[in-house]
């Protein structure tokens, strides 16, 4: 969405922001609406053209500029005096006078614009149509753009342009900010009906340029009152589409582009992503679960051991095997240990996808937006001996995957039971060294830490503690998930 979005920006500043060609060069679509029917053009910098066929594609719903005109002969228009007020405050006061203004419309539709602010009061040009006919219209056209016929006239200097339309002749005055006025002549066109409809401009009959005939002539073809006439060729189309070009489309909007999407669907996909989304979440919730309740049973099982061969101190040869048993548990990185380790040398968005500890040797899968960053942390970590890169990194989006082999130093130690999941074993029985020390680690299938303190001195059962760091979840002190 957000994609569509920008090009929709930059789209919209090639085609300069306003009328004039559509989005990548296309016409403008104009679904002309009169009280015989609809006729439909395209309008462009080369020229004004009947439309064949409309296109309905979500594609031109989307980017096109699509214009329903309602036309002159389906307006009705007034002026009327408000106080002074913002543009959204009259918006709500014209739509309270609306009915009352134009009693000859049942249930009307209306645009208004601004025509002079002063101090005291506001002039409001206001255009009403039966909201009827546009609805009927719509059904069969899709219009992001809705626009008075009166409104389409706009020229360089201020001009009035005459033209007859079936048995009426219409005259408008216009100029660089739009319409001025506009008034029904009698048929046929007269001079002294055009001297008329000048003098109703007030002080704008002076700022008149030139007055356009389209499809009417004069008896005498001259000038009225001093300023000249110019014959506009009929070319058969509306006349009020020649200054749609020119014409800032933006106050006419009716519909945003996203409302061409069918919404409805959009929001259903949205619901079962998240409800995938969400069951995906649970079941990865319940799989790390039950590896931690597996976890945890092993480490039960085998401190159950190491307790159960703590009550044989009693006996000359309980030492020898706890020194055999431990010096095979200290060939074993801890696999807790290490991944606290993993856990202080990754940065926030990195993660392990595959952990494999084959005695003192790592071997773990990473991805990261930092390599670099990742490996200078391990090789600066005390309880690292080497860290070498495996192959060659692949990068995936924004980050990237490598590999890498980790050599543990012999005991990773700590200041916590967390960080040290070592074994401890001391004895003063006399048939065997006087202090003999062994630390060890284990692995998932290697015997957990424990101390042991046991004197063969002690009435009957030796007296055992097991360290904290037996627990996975007393050494994993981390939010990331591994």
């Amino acid at each position: 969405m957000k994609a569509l979005r920008e090009l929709l920006k930059v789209s919209h500043k090639q085609s300069g922001g306003s009328g004039g060609m559509g989005h990548f060069g296309q016409p403008l679509t104009v679904c002309y609406a009169r009280g015989a029917g609809c006729d439909f053009y395209n309008v462009s910098k080369a020229g004004i053209s009947m439309a064949l066929s409309v296109n309905s594609s979500l594609v031109n719903k989307i980017m096109g500029k699509n214009i329903l005109v309602v036309g002159r002969e389906l307006v009705y228009y007034w002026r009327e005096k408000y106080p002074p007020s913002v543009q959204k405050n009259l918006k709500g006061i014209i739509s309270n006078d609306v009915a009352e203004m134009f009693p000859m419309i049942a249930n009307p539709a209306f645009h208004f614009n601004v025509f002079e602010s002063h101090a005291n009061y506001t002039l409001v040009d206001i255009w009403a149509w039966e909201r009827r006919v546009v609805e009927e219209v719509s059904r069969g056209f899709y219009s992001n753009y809705l626009i008075p016929e009166d409104l389409l006239f706009v020229s360089d200097a201020p001009e009035a342009t005459i033209y007859a339309d079936g048995e009426k002749i219409y005259a408008f005055a216009h100029g660089p900010n739009g319409f001025i006025g506009f008034r029904t002549l009698a048929v046929p066109l007269s001079e002294s009906g055009v001297e008329v409809f000048l003098r109703g401009l007030g002080a704008y009959r002076q700022e008149m340029r030139c007055v356009n005939l389209c499809g009417v002539n004069l008896l005498n073809g001259g000038p009225i009152m001093d300023i000249p006439i110019n014959f506009i060729e009929d070319s058969g189309f509306p006349v009020s589409l020649r200054g749609l070009n020119s014409l800032r489309l933006a106050p006419f909007r009716t519909r945003s582009w996203h409302s061409a999407l069918n919404t409805e669907l959009l929001f259903r996909a949205a619901l079962y992503c998240m409800v995938a989304y969400l069951v995906s979440s649970y079941m990865s919730i319940k799989k790390l679960d039950a590896s931690l309740e597996d976890i945890e049973r092993e480490t039960a099982g085998v401190t159950k051991q190491i307790n159960e061969l703590a009550e044989l101190q009693d006996k000359d040869i309980t030492a020898k095997l706890l020194v055999a048993l431990a010096k095979k548990v200290s060939e074993f990185a801890p696999p807790l240990g290490v991944i606290e380790v993993l856990t202080r040398s990754l940065a926030d968005g990195a993660y392990v996808t595959q952990l494999n500890i084959n005695n003192r040797n790592v071997d773990v899968s990473i991805v990261s937006a930092n390599p670099s960053e990742v490996i200078s942390k391990l090789s600066a970590l005390k309880e690292v001996e080497t860290v070498k890169l495996v192959g060659e990194p692949s990068r995936e989006g924004q980050t990237y995957k490598f590999r890498l082999s980790i050599d543990m130093r012999n005991t990773i130690a700590g200041t916590s039971n967390a960080s040290s999941p070592a074994a401890f074993i001391t004895t003063s029985t006399p048939s065997i060294p006087q202090a003999t020390a062994v630390h060890g680690a284990y692995s998932r299938t290697s015997i957990p830490a424990a101390v042991i303190n046991a004197n063969p001195n002690s009435v009957g059962t030796p007296r055992s503690t097991v360290n904290m760091a037996s627990s996975p979840s007393a050494i994993v002190k981390t939010n990331k998930l591994f």
